[in-house]
C-alpha cells in the first residue's frame, strides 16, 4: 500500500463521528437509559437505548484504529513527545476543573480527591487517556517492529493478540483472569497493531464501502440479537444473567469487526478520482480539523470526575428514561450535540490561548 502523508479529512470526520459516539454511551450509561439488562419489562425507548449502544460501541476501538493506522514510522526521538502533549492537556482539564469544583462547592474538599486531580494518569482518573499514554510510550517500538515483518510473520504476531485478548473472551462464557473488557493498554495494542496492518496491507474482503458498512452495521445488529437472545436464555432458565451484555465490551470479536468495518467505511480510497483527489473539497479541511483536532478535549471535559454525572442531571435524563421513543431520541440528539458542541468550543479556546501565550513567550 502506497504510503500516506498527513491526515486524510475522511478520518477526521471519522474522528469527529467516533468522539460523538463516545458522548452518546455516557448519555445511555449515566443517563440510566440502559438500566438492568435483566429486569423482565423493557420499553420501546429502552430497546432503541441498546441498539444504539451496539452501534456507539465501536468508537473508541475506531479511535485508536486512527492512530495504529497514522502512527507508522513515528521517529524514536519524538518517543516522549506524544504522551507528554497528552499528559499536559490530561492534567490541565484534571486540575482546572477540580479546582473550579472545589471553588463552587461541587466538591467538598478532599485529600485523595486532591491527589486524583493532580495524578489524573495514575489514579487512572481517564482510563482511556492512561490506556492511551501507556500505549504511547510502546508507539515507537511497535512501529519499528511492525517495519521489520513480513506479511506473514505480522498476521501471526497480530492472530496471536486476538486469540489471548478478543477470541478467548468472545467463545468462553466466563471471567477470564486477563480480560479487562478492552479498557486496558494490551487491548489497545491489538487495535493499534490492527491499524498498522490495515495501514500496510487493506482488507481485501472491504474493496467497497458498501461492504465496509455491512460489516459495521452486520456486528452491531448482532451485538444486540445477542443481547435479545441471552434475555429469552436468561428468563427460560434462569442462568447467565450476567451474561446478557456479554457482547457490549470492546474486545470482544463483534465490536472489533465492527469498528474495522466502520474504519474502512471511511477509506479515502473508495473516493479516488482521476486526478487524485478525494471526494471532499480542500476548503473544508480547515473547519474540519479544527474540530477534530478538539475531540480528545471533548472528552477530557465531559468526562472529567467532577462532570461525567453532573451534565445528565443539568439535562434532567431521569425524566426521559420513561418517555416515548420519540422523545428519548429527541432528547438524546440534543443533549449529545449540545454537550458535543459546549465542549469543542471550550477546547479551541484554550488550544487559541496557549498558541497565544506561547506566541509571546518567545
Amino acid at each position: 500500500m502506497a504510503e500516506k502523508k498527513g491526515r486524510q479529512l475522511n478520518y477526521e470526520l471519522l474522528r469527529i463521528l467516533a468522539m460523538l459516539m463516545v458522548v452518546c454511551l455516557h448519555y445511555l450509561s449515566k443517563g440510566g437509559f440502559l438500566g438492568d439488562a435483566a429486569r423482565a419489562s423493557i420499553s420501546a425507548a429502552g430497546y432503541a437505548a441498546w441498539l444504539l449502544e451496539a452501534f456507539c460501541l465501536v468508537a473508541v476501538n475506531v479511535y485508536v484504529l486512527i492512530s495504529g493506522y497514522f502512527g507508522a514510522g513515528t521517529k524514536t526521538k519524538d518517543v516522549l513527545r506524544r504522551p507528554l502533549n497528552i499528559w499536559k492537556q490530561v492534567i490541565f482539564y484534571s486540575a482546572v476543573i477540580g479546582a473550579i469544583a472545589i471553588i463552587t462547592g461541587i466538591q467538598q474538599f478532599d485529600i485523595y480527591q486532591i491527589f486524583t486531580y493532580i495524578f489524573p494518569t495514575v489514579t487512572e482518573h481517564y482510563w482511556f487517556a492512561t490506556s492511551y499514554i501507556i500505549l504511547c510510550f510502546f508507539m515507537p517500538f511497535l512501529d519499528r517492529g511492525v517495519e521489520t515483518l513480513d506479511k506473514k510473520n505480522f498476521q501471526k504476531l497480530l492472530c496471536a493478540f486476538l486469540l489471548v485478548f478478543c477470541l478467548a473472551k468472545t467463545v468462553i462464557p466466563m471471567q477470564l483472569a486477563w480480560d479487562q473488557y478492552g479498557y486496558d493498554a494490551f487491548w489497545f495494542v491489538t487495535i493499534y497493531l490492527t491499524g498498522a496492518y490495515i495501514r500496510h496491507y487493506g482488507v481485501p474482503l472491504l474493496n467497497r464501502r458498501i461492504k465496509a458498512f455491512m460489516l459495521y452495521a452486520g456486528s452491531a445488529l448482532l451485538t444486540f440479537a445477542s443481547f435479545l437472545a441471552l434475555r429469552q436464555v436468561y428468563f427460560m432458565t434462569g442462568s447467565f444473567g450476567e451474561f446478557i451484555h456479554y457482547a457490549y465490551t470492546y474486545n470482544h470479536l463483534l465490536c472489533y469487526l465492527g469498528a474495522i468495518g466502520l474504519f474502512m467505511a471511511f477509506d479515502e480510497r473508495f473516493d479516488k478520482k482521476a486526478d487524485g483527489k478525494g471526494s471532499l473539497p480542500e476548503r473544508i479541511r480547515k473547519p474540519i480539523e479544527l474540530v477534530s483536532g478538539a475531540t480528545f478535549g471533548v472528552y477530557l471535559i465531559h468526562e472529567h470526575i467532577n462532570i461525567r454525572y453532573l451534565w445528565v442531571e443539568w439535562f434532567s435524563c431521569k425524566d426521559w428514561i420513561d418517555a416515548s421513543l420519540a422523545g428519548f431520541l429527541g432528547h438524546m440528539i440534543v443533549t449529545v450535540f449540545t454537550v458535543y458542541c459546549t465542549c469543542t468550543l471550550i477546547e479551541i479556546v484554550r488550544k487559541r490561548v496557549v498558541a497565544t501565550v506561547r506566541k509571546k513567550l518567545r
